[in-house]
This record gives C-alpha cells, sequence and structure tokens, in this order.
C-alpha cells in the first residue's frame, strides 16, 4: 500500500476517533467517576470490542448485519439500552450509600462494560464495513492480511486517544470523589449516560 493511502487512512482513523460518539462520552465519565485505574479498563475493554468489530468484519458477518435493517437497527438500539441501563445504574444507587466507593483501581466489570458498550457501537460497526474497506488495496495477494493491517493501526490510534480521554476526566477524580459530593455526581453520572444514549440514538438514526 503506497505511503498516501496510509497517510489517508491514518487521518481518518484519528478524524473518526475524534468524533463524538458512545467511546469518547463514556471513557471520560467514568474516568472522571473512578479515576485512571478504572478508565484504564475500561479502554481494554473498549479495544477488546473494536477487535472484536475487526474480526467480525473481516469474517463477512458484520456486511450481513448492516445489509439487514433489523439486526442493524438491533445492534443500535441494543447499545442505546445497555448505556439507560447503566444510567439507571447509577441513578438507583445515588442514595444508597454516604459516600462513592473506593473503586479507583477498577475491575473486571470495567472491563466488560467497555467491551460491551462498543461492541454494541453501530459507529465502530460501520467503521469497519464501509470506511476502512476503502482504504484497502483490492488487487493484492493478501487482502486479509491487508484489511486486519489496517485494523490494527486503527486500535493502535483509539489506543492513544482513548487513553488521552481518561486523562483528561481522570483530573477531575479529585473533585468529584468527595463523600460529600457522591449523590450528586451519581445523578451526574447517570444523566451523562443519558445524554451519550441520546446522541448514539441520534446520529445513528439514518443507519
Amino acid at each position: 500500500m503506497d505511503d498516501f493511502r496510509w497517510a489517508s487512512f491514518l487521518l481518518a482513523a484519528v478524524l473518526i476517533e475524534l468524533t463524538p460518539g458512545p467511546n469518547m462520552g463514556y471513557l471520560a465519565l467514568v474516568s472522571a467517576r473512578r479515576g485512571w485505574g478504572a478508565g484504564l479498563l475500561t479502554v481494554l475493554g473498549v479495544t477488546l470490542g473494536l477487535g472484536a468489530h475487526m474480526l467480525a468484519a473481516a469474517a463477512g458477518l458484520s456486511q450481513l448485519a448492516v445489509a439487514q435493517p433489523a439486526l442493524y437497527q438491533g445492534l443500535r438500539w441494543g447499545g442505546v439500552l445497555y448505556l439507560l441501563w447503566l444510567a439507571w445504574e447509577s441513578w438507583r444507587s445515588r442514595d444508597s450509600s454516604a459516600e462513592l466507593p473506593d473503586l479507583s483501581t477498577g475491575d473486571w466489570r470495567d472491563v466488560r462494560r467497555g467491551f460491551v458498550t462498543n461492541v454494541l457501537n453501530p459507529k465502530a460497526l460501520i467503521f469497519y464495513v464501509a470506511v476502512l474497506p476503502s482504504f484497502a488495496p483490492q488487487q493484492t495477494e493478501t487482502p486479509l492480511g491487508d484489511f486486519l493491517l489496517l485494523g490494527t493501526l486503527h486500535l493502535n490510534v483509539a489506543v492513544v486517544i482513548h487513553l488521552g480521554l481518561v486523562a483528561l476526566g481522570a483530573r477531575a477524580y479529585g473533585w468529584v470523589a468527595k463523600a460529600d459530593r457522591a449523590p450528586q455526581v451519581q445523578a451526574a453520572f447517570a444523566l451523562g449516560l443519558v445524554a451519550v444514549a441520546g446522541w448514539v440514538a441520534w446520529s445513528t438514526r439514518g443507519g
């Protein structure tokens, strides 16, 4: 693949990852509420979700989902409902304790939630079905290898940007972790997730 195609794909990957979406909102909210540890584990889950999308697209499964409106809408609304469920979970627990638990180191649930949030992310699905293939050279001896190579480059771009989001969100952790702010933080986190869910529903409505 020529240098211009590489550079063009890299620019496209950066711009797409900087476009507001569920990953951006969720990572910022989690790291602000829970700190570096939870943010990093969520990045791991999000990256695994992106990897799952890449492998599904390489196997032709994602193309089937896009070709079937019912499957695409199921994925789209599944992502919206999952974010709303996380919002409800946070809202329900806002008065259950006097302070936020010390979960700054994170746990496996952060990986799971990041993974599920991204597997149900239609933005990632469309990227691997429509955007990435347009940069992969078709007349080569290893088209699958080229596809996976571009996908791996995108994963690296995503990780760098997501770590930047975690760093920005974690700067607020010391303020939001104060015990007397716990109910307000829980409520704000819930409302933030509702806003992210609304953005996902609106931005993917034309899929």
